[in-house]
């Protein structure tokens, strides 16, 4: 047994305080209050994938944290990210700093804000297509009616002809999920409320849960924060708040290039006010479809004719197929305007057994440009009594002109030859597009159609 030891008079002596060697942040944060929140959430709109695989929701994971956190990183960006000059560097530090990075030797940089997900209802699972014979050993897909999806939305899930042949039905159908909701434990440091708060309310109003939210699946309405419920806003006053909420959330500076964000006045429609979330959602989807699919009338009057875009007969001029029903140009726009929805685009032409080109794709010219997420926001908002508005935005800071290496269109035979090409219109251009109607501003001119 050790012993105790002594001065020169035999008294113990008493060791020294210890004085732990804390850096100021753990300090900081050890002083720092702690808030500590459940947010209520349903889903609005149906769930598409969110699982471990894209595209696919997971049964046993319905809806991830790690995506919850993604999605507040990215609006924080959306909100805050004007407050560092265009200093993109500076503008990551401080985002690594509230929301966490990887860990260096000697450099731990953990979240102050944690984030757990408990699901409440699994929800029930939708089928958006359903296969139904179209002659002998063919097959066609069409939308289930009354699943509330709209089809343009969800054309990613679509069964192709050749997979039903291959795989048999059962295996190309991918349902998404319906009525789903969850809880949303946050904790933060006090300090911190004003900077969570805006990416907590910018994700609530823009965003949402699992994939292509931006053309509205998975949007959430807040239920109840603590248990204490949350109203819903009347329709009527739907711009109003958002407006309102912009100027308190967003800060006003200069984003770095390339970044994606809000502004105070940025550029939205809100639709009339509809029955429920999903008549909203299919009234803004569906014009989005009219908009971007305008035909000329075929001969019999019927609305199926050729595009009154310029991209096919451009991509018949750059490929030199051309089958002789199409022999005709109905556009000399050397243009790509439809690029401004985001990329990559795939160009599939029907008489291709008939002469016209093969499939080809759109994309950006360099390595780690080829795409670009659509600049255009469409979800619904749930208002008082169950209905709901549609809301359009498009978001600040990206720009497909300013795309490094430009615009390539890709040929899927051959050597995949590659042309470059422009998306960018003079105005005499667009006038000579109908769906433009002389606007050279492809997303202005779908708001206009909105409104």
């Amino acid at each position: 047994m050790r012993r105790i030891p002594t001065d020169q008079n035999g008294k113990p002596v008493t060791p020294p305080a210890i004085t732990p060697l804390l850096n100021s942040r753990v300090i900081d944060e050890c002083r720092t209050e702690v808030v500590t929140q459940t947010r209520s959430y349903e889903l609005i709109t149906p769930l598409f994938g969110g699982g471990s695989e894209p595209g696919k929701a997971d049964s046993d994971m319905v809806i991830r944290g790690s995506g919850i956190r993604g999605q507040l990183r990215f609006w924080w960006r959306a909100c805050r990210g004007g407050g560092f000059n265009g200093d993109l560097g500076a503008m990551k530090k401080a985002e690594d700093r509230l929301w966490g990075a990887r860990s260096k030797p000697g450099e731990p940089r953990p979240s102050k804000v944690q984030v757990c997900v408990k699901v409440t209802e699994v929800g029930n699972r939708l089928q958006p297509f359903e296969i139904k014979p179209r002659g002998v050993k063919k097959y066609r897909a069409e939308s289930v009616r009354g699943s509330g999806i709209p089809p343009y939305a969800v054309f990613p899930l679509q069964p192709k002809e050749e997979d039903v042949r291959r795989y048999g039905i059962k295996t190309t159908i991918h349902p998404v999920l319906d009525n789903v909701k969850f809880d949303l434990v946050i904790t933060f440091p006090e300090r911190e409320r004003a900077e969570v708060e805006a990416a907590l309310w910018a994700w609530e109003t823009f965003g949402g849960v699992g994939g292509r939210t931006r053309r509205g699946f998975g949007a959430i309405r807040l239920v109840a924060v603590d248990g204490k419920p949350v109203e819903s806003p009347k329709a009527r006053d739907i711009e109003v708040t958002i407006r309102e909420d912009l100027r308190k959330h967003v800060i006003d500076g200069r984003w770095p290039d390339g970044v994606p964000h809000l502004s105070k006045h940025i550029r939205m429609v809100v639709s009339p006010n509809h029955s429920d979330a999903k008549k909203a959602w299919q009234h803004l989807v569906n014009e989005l479809s009219r908009f971007r699919q305008q035909r000329n009338l075929n001969s019999d009057g019927s609305k199926r004719g050729r595009s009154r875009w310029p991209e096919p007969d451009e991509i018949r001029r750059l490929t030199g197929f051309r089958s002789l029903k199409h022999a005709r140009e109905l556009s000399t726009v050397r243009k790509f305007p439809r690029a401004a929805f985001g990329l990559p685009i795939m160009f599939h032409f029907k008489d291709e057994r008939e002469g016209d080109p093969p499939t080809t794709m759109l994309e950006g010219g360099t390595e780690g440009y080829q795409r670009l997420a659509s600049p255009l926001i469409l979800r619904p908002l749930a208002c008082e009594g169950g209905r709901a508005s549609g809301l359009a935005v498009i978001l600040e800071g990206t720009c497909v002109e300013h795309v490094p290496g430009g615009l390539v269109l890709k040929e899927s035979v051959g050597e995949k030859k590659k042309h470059a090409v422009n998306s960018e219109l003079t105005t005499k251009e667009a006038s000579e597009i109908g769906p433009l109607r002389g606007n050279t501003d492809v997303l202005d001119a779908f708001l206009k159609l909105l409104k």
